[in-house]
């Protein structure tokens, strides 16, 4: 049985698919105004400045927050990024309009919120007495991650969605619901909502998340917290070693691997256009790299 807010959702977009439905001036011009701040924070706004800690960045591995706090070289995005962080966050408005205009009961939405004195950040919604974290996703992510309930997107979570999730409710002495997800080409939802034994996650995620204040804090020696894997191709082991999921999602790769990392066609692939990996170590190259060299 899906969730009471997905059911209100999906009734409400199916009711909007054969005729129309009612959607207040109100919520129109509120979607407007959000999706007018959403133009100028990717464009216009200043960047840059000290680095901080915030909840949206607190339960990300600790070696990726030493590296930005150092001020350590990141990766330029490509100019897809923009784009892919402005659709994230017009689906978020759009998303938010939806709930409101399906009759989920939002209590309250942005609100600003403080933990510990000092971690700051501003969580996405509360309905039914729950903090919820909208996000949009990448059909992998939606269907491979979040569409497979809670264990599975904490199992590798890079980003850190749990512990910021978690300090949000902690925050403000609420449950964490979960997470309220939008497939970003679908236009599909689901609700990855938190176990039954929330206290448990919550005291485990938090508890991360203090952990990387107070070693921020105390500039402790800076550590990788991940290692390399070997690279498989079709089920088999190539003697390749490439970075796992984590690494190869964060900004610092080069500043953190140095001259042993390389960005290569997937070595033992055949297709004209094959994708590419991070390799640490190259033992059994494709035979054209291999003759460039």
């Amino acid at each position: 049985m899906s969730h009471p807010i997905l059911q209100k959702v999906q009734t409400f977009l199916e009711q909007a698919g054969h005729r129309s439905v009612k959607v207040s001036d109100d919520l129109i011009e509120e979607f407007g105004e959000v999706c007018k701040s959403a133009i100028r924070k990717q464009f216009t706004e200043e960047r840059g400045g000290k680095f901080r800690l915030r909840m949206s960045n607190i339960g990300r591995p600790l070696c990726q927050l030493q590296m930005e706090k150092t001020g350590a070289p990141a990766e330029t995005p490509d100019y897809s990024f923009k784009m892919k962080v402005l659709f994230g966050d017009l689906i978020e408005a759009s998303a938010m309009l939806i709930l409101k205009a399906s009759g989920v009961d939002v209590q309250s939405e942005q609100k600003a919120v403080t933990h510990s004195g000092e971690i700051k950040g501003t969580y996405d919604v509360e309905i039914d007495n729950k903090i919820w974290d909208i996000k949009s996703a990448s059909p992998f992510a939606f269907d491979k991650k979040f569409a497979q309930g809670f264990n599975t997107v904490v199992e590798d979570d890079a980003f850190g969605y749990a512990s910021q999730g978690f300090m949000y409710a902690d925050s403000e002495d609420k449950d964490f619901g979960g997470w309220i997800v939008i497939n970003k080409s679908t236009g599909e939802w689901c609700i990855t909502e938190t176990p039954l034994n929330i206290d448990e996650h919550k005291e485990k995620y938090v508890a991360l998340a203090k952990n990387n204040i107070d070693s921020i804090k105390k500039n402790k020696k800076f550590k990788r917290c991940f290692t390399d894997i070997e690279e498989t191709f079709r089920k088999a082991k190539t003697g390749n070693r490439v970075l796992g999921l984590t690494c190869s999602y964060c900004a610092f790769k080069k500043a953190c691997w140095g001259d042993e990392i390389q960005h290569l066609p997937q070595q033992q692939s055949q297709a004209r256009d094959p994708k590419w990996v991070w390799y640490t170590k190259v033992t059994n190259p494709r035979k054209e790299y291999e003759n460039k060299q």
